[in-house]
């Protein structure tokens, strides 16, 4: 008899993918509004000026642009709602990296709902809640790493307190996500590392998430298969459409098993590594994913072997190594060793090259110990393991 299923799943209503659907934006626009306001970086700007202007003009719609630079921190946000709320927008475009991508989910919801940024992030924040639909919002990634354009959270930094942490709602989901592979194709193989590895990174830690259920697992599966089948080929040959399409939907596919699923430890640290001394976050992931396995496994055969995420780490395994294994342990150890493996042939620095140093540590795992990804990891790790993990990643 099988096990009773209970669980939860959400994501964007419609998602628009694949080559040249970019072309498209004008009729999306139509559905939900007149007034645009499009929130990017400077580079996606530089991309789709001459399309946005071209198609904007022929349909009568007015936008303006602000400009994210950079982490988006509480500050611009606060700046984004302004102008956004003088401008009288009734739809919200946001076009770049996970930054800009975050950045516009947040502005759509504090248009509506007011207050500032600060108030509504989690730990540091007043407990605000997204209470009002936010302006419909259009998300279009321009890399594929951080799945934004699917999740319900938008993370944002606090200099002041020296953390990257989220704005979280169900309300905060994009009206669409529009993902073309063709507006990756210009994406440097440094940045396309960094966020193939954060996008891996999301997939493995849904899969094994205490949280997990069975419609995030084959997803996150579908997922890994793509980003093994392609992503040290695209870190080498950044033009070649399809495998930035296998990216993409990789990409997206670990957006969606994050915002059901939940993360863990990598993503427990990368909040405060982010907000303390400013490392890219794909670089944290790459550089912590192979010891946060090798520890979760680690602890998993010390107090509670061959537990249910012991076994999906022997089915991740043996997927990565394309092989069978007899012991559940053999198989688990080919994640640390494809993980370890995979951010060394993407060239990921070791941590201490951006200024981490033993003396933040205490700070970071306190830090850490707060967040929302830490309540998902599959074992509660110990001060002393969370310490030899950001130890090894120097």
């Amino acid at each position: 008899m099988s096990e009773e299923l209970t669980f939860d799943f959400l994501t964007t209503p419609q998602i628009v993918f694949g080559k040249g659907r970019f072309q498209e934006i004008g009729e999306l626009l139509d559905t939900y509004g007149k007034k645009v306001l499009v929130v990017c970086s400077e580079s996606a700007f530089s991309q789709i000026q001459e399309q946005i202007e071209k198609i904007t003009a022929n349909r009568k719609i007015s936008y303006e642009v602000f400009i994210i630079k950079g982490e988006p921190d509480i500050h611009q946000i606060d700046k984004g709602v302004e102008q956004g709320i003088k401008q009288k927008a009734n739809v919200v475009l946001g076009v770049g990296g996970g930054s800009a991508v975050d950045a516009g989910k947040a502005i759509a919801g504090l248009i509506t709902n007011g207050g500032l940024a600060k108030d509504y992030m989690e730990v540091i924040g007043k407990g605000s809640l997204i209470t009002k639909p936010p302006l419909p919002y259009i998300a279009i990634p321009t890399t594929a790493g951080t799945g934004s354009e699917v999740t319900k959270n938008a993370v944002i930094l606090s200099k002041e307190d020296g953390l990257k942490a989220s704005i979280r709602s169900p309300l905060l989901i994009p009206k669409v996500a529009l993902v073309d592979p063709e507006l990756m194709i210009k994406v440097s193989p440094e940045v396309t590392a960094y966020c193939g590895l954060d996008a891996l990174t999301q997939l493995i830690e849904s899969y094994t998430s205490v949280k997990s259920q069975p419609i995030t697992d084959s997803l996150a599966i579908l997922g890994i298969r793509r980003i093994t089948k392609s992503l040290i080929y695209v870190y080498e040959n950044g033009h070649d459409v399809s495998a930035r399409e296998d990216m993409a939907f990789a990409a997206l596919l670990s957006g969606i098993c994050l915002a059901n699923a939940g993360l863990g430890v990598v993503h427990g640290f990368a909040s405060p590594i982010g907000g303390l001394v400013g490392i890219p976050h794909g670089v944290v992931c790459g550089a912590l994913l192979s010891f946060v396995v090798e520890e979760n496994i680690k602890q998993m055969i010390t107090e509670i072997p061959f537990n249910e995420t012991l076994a999906k780490y022997a089915t991740l395994g043996e997927l990565l190594a394309n092989i069978i294994f007899d012991d559940i342990r053999e198989a688990a150890d080919r994640v640390i060793e494809y993980t370890e493996q995979i951010s060394r042939l993407l060239k990921i620095p070791k941590l201490s090259k951006y200024g981490l140093s033993e003396k933040y540590f205490e700070e970071i795992i306190e830090k850490a110990k707060k967040t929302s990804s830490m309540r998902y990891n599959p074992v509660k790790l110990s001060d002393e393991a969370l310490y030899r993990i950001l130890l090894k990643s120097m």
